[in-house]
């Protein structure tokens, strides 16, 4: 039973709260500490520079992964794994060998909690990273001295001097209970074969516990547990006329209350099912169409989440090289997109309307603790980008989104939490209502309604005539010319919020959204790039087949 494996949400809360604890007490901490400071202290060769700032982040990492299909377990993984990732800095704050040729190169470090074996590993990373970031710093030089680079770009400090901050979170109890997972995997799976019309079908489930370390010579000293829960179902089938269909569903969260029960799972299993099989069942597009769209749910969030969040907001300065750099900050003041849109970064705040939310943390991987709130976009204008203590030309301080990415295992710059409003708003009722007037004014028999979105092309888009309100179920729809430039073109949003999380950029991203967001014009036609397979010759073994 589930409810043999929670405990005290309230102790819990307690337990998570920041704690100025003893850092010497962690071998880890006391390792990585001592390490640090020694070197810093010790390395130096030749006429090169010695360091002036060391960081170094281990990653403690225990996981359990199951899968199963149609009730038998198809794959099991539990492995204990710990990385160490350095960034040595030489020169000073100003000019240094960060943004010039950077590498993060993580190291396995013993798995044992032993503080002398720990520091070796570390003092051998060290010395292998120094010699590089001193010919690094030495070539970075070399490079500006080359270069007609603006007097702004020159001035501009290479790090940014923060205070330090010591955190020490107490990890909390993780359920990697292989049973208890093992029998969720097979009892949601195997329900699944009730459906032979899906091809093919699974369920997987996969369970991090996750501490980041981090020490510096700044005296920063960090514990953060990042511990992290998915359920996912995928289903896969071919229509009549040859198309495969592929989908997936997918739960996760930061804590195991938050985890669904096994029923509830195989109801929302069910519910997706009988969906995806009207899905199979659903005419293909065969007219292009330009016109109001309504998207709604899951499919308002995720183009959010790529449009604004996988590059557009997160700040990315030129290297001293000239690879990179994100030229949307000079938008900066300027009008990004419709008015009546506002964008807030919620990265330091823990709930939101009672509701626990998962992209929180409570300091980023470079100590920096991001704000409860932080304006992005204000009434359409850019006032801020996510950023890390690399400074750019109009984002020049850390807000705290550097973050030990589980992805890529380094930092990377993502987001926590995310509040998207508009002050354009309407009931359910009345958006729908203004999406057929919208179509009726163009002379349209029908409009389209987005309800899943993902990787950049509509999963499940309805077609409702202008008539009688009836929906009708397409498939094989792509939305060309949809991108942030649609997000200028708005019509109105629901005064309702939905939430959305995912992980799908390493960290935990909690989108509080509108539930339904209407778009003035877009094109709804056929992907021309699908490819009909031939059906299968003989028939699917049915359950009774030896």
């Amino acid at each position: 039973m589930k409810t043999q494996f929670k405990y005290n949400f309230l102790t819990a809360t307690f337990l998570l709260c920041i704690s100025i604890l003893s850092a010497q007490n962690n071998a880890i901490i006391s390792a990585i500490k001592s390490e640090t400071d020694r070197n810093r202290s010790e390395l130096k060769i030749d006429k090169l520079k010695p360091p002036f700032f060391i960081n170094y982040t281990i990653l403690d990492l225990k996981r359990l992964y199951v899968s199963a299909s149609e009730g038998s377990i198809s794959r099991l993984i539990e492995n204990t794994q710990r990385v160490g990732l350095s960034n040595l800095l030489v020169g000073d704050y100003d000019r240094n060998n960060s943004n010039f040729r950077q590498n993060y190169s993580p190291r396995n470090v013993i798995i044992e909690d032993d503080t002398r074996g720990i520091a070796t590993a570390i003092w051998e990373d060290l010395d292998r990273t120094y010699k590089n970031a001193a010919e690094s710093y030495e070539a970075k030089i070399a490079t500006i001295a080359q270069q007609n680079m603006e007097e702004e770009e020159l001035n501009l400090p290479d790090l940014e001097k923060t205070d330090p901050v010591t955190m020490i979170i107490e990890p909390p109890k993780i359920n990697m209970d292989k049973a208890y997972w093992e029998n969720f995997a097979r009892k949601s799976s195997e329900i699944l074969k009730k459906y032979p019309e899906i091809l093919n079908s699974s369920v997987s489930i996969n369970i991090l516990d996750n501490v980041v370390y981090v020490c510096n010579t700044e005296d920063t000293k960090l514990v953060i547990p990042d511990p992290y829960y998915s359920v996912n179902v995928s289903l896969y089938t071919v229509t009549t006329d040859g198309q495969e269909l592929s989908d997936e569903l997918n739960i996760e969260h930061g804590t195991f209350e938050q985890m669904p029960s096994l029923q509830a799972f195989i109801d929302t299993c069910e519910t997706f099912v009988k969906y995806f099989i009207e899905l199979k069942n659903a005419p293909i597009i065969t007219e292009a169409y330009t016109g109001p769209v309504l998207f709604e749910g899951m499919a308002v969030a995720e183009p959010l989440h790529s449009y604004f969040f996988q590059s557009t907001l997160i700040a990315n300065r030129k290297s001293a090289g000239g690879q990179g750099g994100n030229n949307t900050e000079m938008m900066k003041d300027k009008k990004l997109v419709s008015r009546s849109l506002t964008i807030k970064s919620l990265s330091g705040t823990e709930t939101y309307k009672g509701k626990k939310l998962d992209g929180y943390y409570p300091v980023d991987a470079e100590g920096v603790v991001p704000d409860k709130e932080l304006a992005l976009v204000e009434n359409g204008v850019l006032k801020n980008m996510l950023n890390g203590r690399i400074p750019t030309k109009k984002i020049q301080h850390s807000n705290g989104h550097m973050r030990m990415n589980l992805n890529y295992m380094n930092p990377k710059i993502t987001p926590g939490n995310i509040l998207f409003t508009s002050n354009d708003t309407y009931s359910p009722d009345d958006l729908k209502k203004k999406l057929l007037a919208a179509a009726k004014e163009e002379d349209l028999d029908y409009a389209y309604i987005v309800r899943r979105y993902k990787n950049n092309r509509p999963l499940s888009i309805y077609r409702i005539y202008v008539a009688d309100g009836r929906e009708e179920l397409l498939r094989g729809a792509v939305l060309p010319d949809f991108n942030l430039r649609s997000y200028k073109r708005m019509s109105g949003a629901s005064n309702r919020e939905f939430f959305y999380t995912t992980h799908s950029l390493g960290n935990f991203a909690t989108y509080i959204v509108p539930e339904a967001l209407m778009f003035e014009e877009l094109e709804v036609s056929r992907n021309n790039n699908i490819t009909f397979r031939k059906p299968f010759i003989v028939a699917q073994p049915s359950e009774t087949e030896n």
